[in-house]
């Protein structure tokens, strides 16, 4: 369920932000470079629509990309190229085109609810392989209460991959594209990282008013920010995974696994215990 986080629900946005709320200094190592504009940027094809709800279109290499300013549409071109990296690097395949929507503070979620989510990621037109424990939304939602973890802000910044009916419904339309997705910009993960961050830190201190805990989670922004943006290419590579079709169920399970495993220890933070990933 909500397939892109680690450990506690090895899903979407969950994990990421239990451990920023339990370990901002694991978080605040895995630092990075500051935004910046896509390296390359090509001639977009006649048929694609030059904006999309406010978005310009970048046209990268590796995915349409519509965004509000050219450092998101870098943020997104960054982490799309990862996930490309890691496929050639370790499978010597390749990451098909792509489109992603970079999503900010002001936008609604995609997914309005965790139903929604959970119909959306287990779309059979993008979902072959189940989970080997997959967890249904009642226990999703279940776990995050006993975390503290609000659910609007966990979905607003949720990075979701569209099966073709979601991209129909969204009207979202671009030639060459295998996979779409709509992901959290920086300034949207910083906005759902304090929310999420500060009611985690109540939880943990009940004591404190929501004031102290706004405030500590406002000191440590983009540590929290990092607990949505981290995770931003799993969902994609889940859906390219599901795409191999000479592969087995087991072997798309571990290629999965392993991906997800890379994403921790890439960023300096503990692996997910085997026992905590439904895949």
């Amino acid at each position: 369920m909500i397939a892109s986080i680690g450990p506690t629900i090895p899903s979407s946005g969950l994990v990421r932000i239990s451990i920023a709320v339990s370990g901002v200094v694991l978080i605040l190592v895995a630092g990075g470079c500051g935004p910046q504009p896509p390296k390359v940027l090509l001639e977009a094809p006649r048929e694609v629509s030059a904006e999309y709800r406010g978005r310009r279109l970048f046209h990268t290499p590796q995915a349409f990309i519509y965004a509000r300013s050219a450092e998101s549409a870098g943020e997104a071109d960054r982490w799309v190229r990862d996930v490309q990296k890691y496929i050639k690097r370790n499978f010597k395949r390749e990451l098909e085109k792509g489109l992603v929507v970079v999503m900010d503070p002001g936008d609604p979620p995609v997914a309005a609810t965790l139903e929604d989510a959970h119909l959306l990621e287990r779309d059979p037109a993008i979902m072959v392989t189940r989970p080997r424990h997959a967890r249904s939304v009642a226990e999703v939602r279940k776990k995050m209460a006993a975390e503290g973890l609000p659910e609007p802000p966990m979905l607003k910044g949720m990075t979701l991959v569209l099966p073709p009916r979601k991209r129909v419904e969204l009207q979202l339309s671009t030639p060459e594209t295998t996979w779409a997705a709509v992901a959290p910009s920086h300034a949207l993960a910083v906005e759902c990282g304090i929310d999420v961050g500060a009611a985690g830190l109540r939880k943990k201190r009940p004591d404190w008013s929501e004031e102290q805990a706004r405030k500590a989670a406002s000191m440590f922004k983009d540590s929290f920010a990092k607990a949505f943006e981290i995770g931003r290419g799993n969902p994609v590579f889940i859906a390219w995974v599901q795409r191999q079709s000479d592969w087995s169920d087991e072997q798309r399970r571990e290629a999965i696994r392993k991906y997800l495993r890379n994403v921790f220890t890439s960023n300096w933070l503990p692996p997910p215990k085997e026992e905590d990933l439904e895949w």
